[in-house]
């Protein structure tokens, strides 16, 4: 699907794994070991379903008594130990990654993208054109004659109003870009947080 994907904040907090949560565009999966937390982002407007960054830093905090004992693990490993990179789950945090996005991706193509009927701002123009691509992928033939009487205007007018999306860096004219899943993920966060 590429960057015609555009990700929301629908993916039920619930249903991820407890290892998981959402931050606005990244859902993220932390462990701690030892004296080091491992954490893996996954970007929901990323062309691909997988993990993006990992990193591992020292996590020391909490009593003095905890913080001596952490810093003695760390200091006995000199460092990030191999040991470590070799029990990081990798193949099932991707797995999980997967399933998380793939969800999001289903429902973000089911749902119809609220357009409104006159275009004013870039986030119209990004819910315009996202509805077209939805609208596209479920097997609409003409998605541009459709959601133009959907919105009640003439085809004519949908379709200056494409071309402002192409012109705003919206659109390529078969997908999204990057810049219009942002703005989309952006809006579905503030929606949620109303």
């Amino acid at each position: 699907m590429g960057y015609g994907r555009a990700m929301t904040s629908q993916t039920n907090e619930s249903a991820l794994p407890p290892e998981w949560r959402r931050e606005g565009s990244e859902l993220l999966w932390q462990r701690s070991y030892g004296p080091w937390l491992v954490t893996v982002t996954c970007l929901t407007v990323a062309p691909f379903f997988g993990p993006s960054d990992l990193s591992i830093r020292l996590n020391v905090g909490g009593t003095l008594e905890e913080i001596d004992r952490s810093m003695s693990e760390a200091l006995e490993t000199d460092g990030i130990p191999a040991s470590l990179l070799r029990q990081i789950p990798f193949a099932e945090i991707k797995a999980q990654a997967r399933a998380a996005l793939s969800a999001e991706a289903d429902w973000v193509m089911n749902e119809p993208w609220p357009v409104p009927a006159r275009c004013r701002s870039e986030v119209d123009y990004a819910l315009l054109v996202a509805e077209l691509v939805r609208m596209r992928a479920t097997g609409t033939t003409a998605p541009q004659g459709e959601l133009a009487a959907r919105l009640g205007i003439g085809k004519a007018t949908m379709s200056e109003r494409v071309k402002r999306a192409r012109e705003l860096g919206l659109w390529d004219g078969k997908q999204l870009t990057n810049r219009a899943t942002v703005l989309l993920t952006e809006w579905k966060n503030e929606r949620k947080e109303q």
